[in-house]
């Protein structure tokens, strides 16, 4: 489905007023949100907010500096000509004192959209984002209550509009919308005063379009993992098998690979050399800017470059590096396109506040040989389905994690069987060329891919992992 019709010009209205007062380097990224939010407590609409508005800008100017360049950064939600004025002197001083190791910087000139639909919008979220939110939040509850003795507990559905505007000094004027919903509830299953204690399932997703058919769908399963929960055993110790689907991958990955295969990590001598070993053969994974519907897709990066596909890792050997325009000029290369405005202290529902940095936009594992989920697990014999894990914290200096194992499920004789929760699971995503890690550990990949936050990927079974229950 195509865009709704969109004429942002913050960005656009910044750089006029920029432009002859800033130095010959500058670019501005700028957006126009409207957010909106429902919020549940058990089966009933708590409250209802919104529209809550936010339109600002993030002002960089480059300057050369001791053999490398100053780069000054300021953001403002004030568009008047002094709060433009205030932005560009508080750039200006920052640049005085922030360096970096590139010898120059050139922004691209004017540039085309890039091919085919995205499908970045929901239109019609867009056409009416409070009536399209509060009947999918209707829609949920009444789902998750269909199995007896099951009920919300709390949730939010989120929903944000955004029109995202970019200009720089060398000519660029980029434009396009977007929309994000933000899920989250807790499904709670209970029987009453005797038996198992109540048993707790909490979904937390992000997603461009309401599918409402789909959620409802899995809704009903979130209620009959609240109601296995309650019967759930200690996992057992050891190295197992363990089966990890794309849910459980999307918390790890993106925060791991992103980083060791970036610019950032270049600088710092942590990157793989070209064609090192990091993964088994089977494992590809590519950077995906223009996949429909995904998180990390847009028409250009948050530097005005065309986005496109890249490949961080092919048949286990280490391919590409992420870069923006800085650290691809620091390091001798060009930019991939992967500029990306965001950081673990700025809320993802307004990226101008942060400057850029180079990042994956969305992951993508290439599907295997692996079969469906159920011959995954016919072929995995004993080991365990891990669903949902807690606190996971992937550490992107030593690409190791471990969380809670909030559910799980044992496989034995080829069958899924008890449910498991408590105790925690981890491993180490990459790790030297006679160590052993997470990803050369992958023995086998399911066909069917599936596109969850910023990954997209099927089910990978993965030997030897680290399992602390009992």
């Amino acid at each position: 489905m195509t865009a709704p019709p969109s004429d942002p010009d913050t960005a656009f209205r910044v750089a006029e007023r920029v432009h002859g007062k800033a130095p010959a380097t500058w670019d501005v990224y700028a957006e126009r949100v409207r957010r909106f939010e429902i919020h549940l407590n058990r089966s009933s609409i708590e409250m209802v907010r919104g529209p809550i508005t936010i339109e600002g800008f993030g002002l960089r100017l480059i300057t050369p500096k001791n053999g490398g360049v100053g780069v000054g950064f300021a953001a403002s939600s004030d568009l008047s000509a002094e709060g433009v004025d205030a932005a560009l002197a508080s750039a200006t001083a920052v640049g005085r004192h922030a360096s970096f190791p590139a010898k120059k910087m050139e922004f691209p000139g004017p540039t085309s959209a890039a091919p085919g639909d995205l499908e970045l919008v929901d239109p019609v979220l867009w056409a009416d984002p409070l009536k399209t939110l509060e009947a999918f939040a209707e829609q949920l509850v009444e789902a998750a209550r269909s199995v007896r003795n099951v009920e919300p507990s709390f949730g939010s559905v989120r929903g944000t509009l955004t029109e995202v505007t970019y200009a720089n000094s060398a000519g660029a004027h980029v434009s396009y919308p977007h929309t994000q919903v933000e899920l989250e509830i807790a499904v709670k299953a209970s029987g009453g005063p005797e038996g198992p204690p109540p048993g707790e399932y909490w979904v937390n997703s992000r997603f461009r379009h309401i599918d409402a058919r789909k959620l409802v769908h899995e809704a009903r399963g979130w209620a009959k993992k609240a109601e296995d929960a309650r019967h759930a055993q200690a996992p057992p110790n050891g190295k197992l098998r363990v089966l990890f689907p794309a849910d459980v991958l999307t918390e790890i990955l993106p925060v791991a690979l992103g980083y060791r295969f970036s610019g950032v990590a270049e600088l710092r001598k942590m990157t793989p050399a070209p064609g090192t070993v990091v993964a088994a053969e089977s494992i590809t994974v590519t950077d995906e800017g223009l996949r429909p519907r995904a998180l990390g897709s847009s028409p250009h990066d948050d530097e005005g470059t065309p986005q496109r596909r890249g490949t961080l890792i092919e048949g286990g050997k280490s391919q590409e590096t992420l870069y923006d325009l800085l650290h691809a000029e620091a390091a001798g290369h060009r930019t991939t396109g992967n500029a990306r405005r965001q950081s673990p202290a700025s809320p993802f529902w307004y990226k101008f506040a942060t400057p850029p940095g180079p990042g994956p936009t969305t992951l993508a594992i290439r599907p295997g040989t692996g079969g469906t989920d159920e011959e995954l697990i016919e072929a995995t014999g004993d080991g365990i389905w891990l669903d949902q894990l807690g606190w996971a914290f992937p550490d992107p200096l030593s690409t190791a994690f471990g969380g809670e194992i909030r559910l799980a499920y044992r496989i034995r004789d080829g069958k899924l069987a008890e449910p498991l929760r408590g105790g925690t699971i981890g491993s180490v995503i990459l790790a030297g060329p006679d160590e052993p890690s997470f990803l050369k550990s992958v023995t086998s990949i399911g066909r069917t891919s599936q596109l969850i936050g910023h990954l997209d990927s099927p089910t990978v079974l993965v030997e030897n992992v680290d399992v602390a229950g009992a």
